[in-house]
C-alpha cells in the first residue's frame, strides 16, 4: 500500500515539549482524552455514538461551561477514530471551541498495518475499499489535528519498528500519556476484557491505579487538585443507550 499521506498533517512536535507546553495552557481548557477497542461491530459502534451523544456529552457540557476543549486522540482505527469523528462534530453543533491533539505512538503506516494485524489474529479481515476507507479515516484526522505529538524516543528508526515488543511499549506509552494527563478520559471498555499491555483495560486500570505505571512510560503530571474534575468515564459499547427517567 502507498504510505499515508502526512501532507496535510502538522509536522510532530516530540512528547517532552509538548509536556512542557501544559502548565502554560488557559486555565478554562479542558483535556478530554479518549481510548477503546481497535474492534467495533456496527452495532457497538451504534450504541457508541448513542451513549456519547445523547449521555456522556449533555452531562459533561450542559451549559458549554468550558472556554476551550482539548481532544486527546491515539488516531488508531476504531475507538480512536470513532472518538475524534463524533466529539468534534457534537462540539462543533453545540458551538464549542475546541482543538485536537493527536498523540503518535508510531507512524502512521504502522498504526494502520498493526490495527490490520490485530483484525488477522482475531481471524477477520477487511476489503480492499474498506482498508482505503480507514486510511482516508486517518489521514482526516492527521490533517484536523492542531498539534501531533511524537511518542517515539529520540533516536528510535525503522530498525526498531520492525520490533513487536518496540511497539507494545509504545502502545503503552500512548496509555500512560492518556491515563495521566487527560482531565476526563473516556474508554471504550467491553465489560468481559484482559488487561493485555497497551490495551483499554490498562489504560483505565492506571487511570484509576497510577502506582501501575511503570516508571519508563510515566510521564510525571502535576499532582491532581484536591477535588479536581479528573474524571473516568467507562462506555460498554454492548450497551444501548437508555434515557434517564426524568429525561423527556
Amino acid at each position: 500500500m502507498p504510505p499515508l499521506n502526512r501532507a496535510a498533517a502538522r509536522t510532530p512536535v516530540p512528547l517532552a515539549r509538548w509536556l512542557g507546553t501544559l502548565a502554560g495552557r488557559n486555565s478554562n481548557e479542558i483535556l478530554l482524552g479518549g481510548t477503546g477497542h481497535l474492534q467495533l461491530s456496527a452495532a457497538e459502534e451504534g450504541n457508541v455514538v448513542t451513549q456519547l451523544r445523547q449521555g456522556v456529552l449533555p452531562r459533561l457540557f450542559p451549559d458549554g461551561e468550558f472556554a476551550q476543549v482539548c481532544l486527546l486522540t491515539g488516531l488508531a482505527p476504531g475507538s480512536d477514530l470513532l472518538f475524534a469523528r463524533v466529539l468534534s462534530g457534537w462540539l462543533l453543533e453545540k458551538d464549542i471551541p475546541f482543538r485536537m491533539i493527536g498523540l503518535l505512538p508510531v507512524p502512521p503506516d504502522t498504526l494502520l498495518e498493526d490495527w490490520l494485524d490485530n483484525l488477522r489474529e482475531a481471524g477477520e479481515d477487511i476489503s480492499p475499499a474498506q482498508r482505503q476507507l480507514r486510511r482516508q479515516q486517518i489521514e482526516t484526522t492527521l490533517a484536523s489535528c492542531e498539534t501531533i505529538v511524537d511518542l517515539l524516543p529520540p533516536g528510535s528508526g525503522a530498525a526498531e519498528l520492525r520490533d513487536q515488543a518496540f511497539r507494545e511499549q509504545q502502545y503503552r506509552r500512548l496509555a500512560a500519556c492518556l491515563a495521566q494527563r487527560s482531565d476526563i478520559l473516556v474508554a471504550i471498555l467491553r465489560e468481559q476484557n484482559l488487561l493485555r499491555p497497551g490495551g483499554t483495560a490498562e489504560v483505565v486500570d492506571w487511570r484509576r491505579n497510577p502506582h501501575h505505571i511503570p516508571d519508563e512510560f510515566c510521564t510525571d503530571p502535576p499532582p491532581m487538585p484536591d477535588g479536581g474534575g479528573h474524571r473516568l468515564i467507562v462506555i460498554d459499547p454492548a450497551v444501548a443507550y437508555t434515557p434517564p427517567a426524568h429525561d423527556p
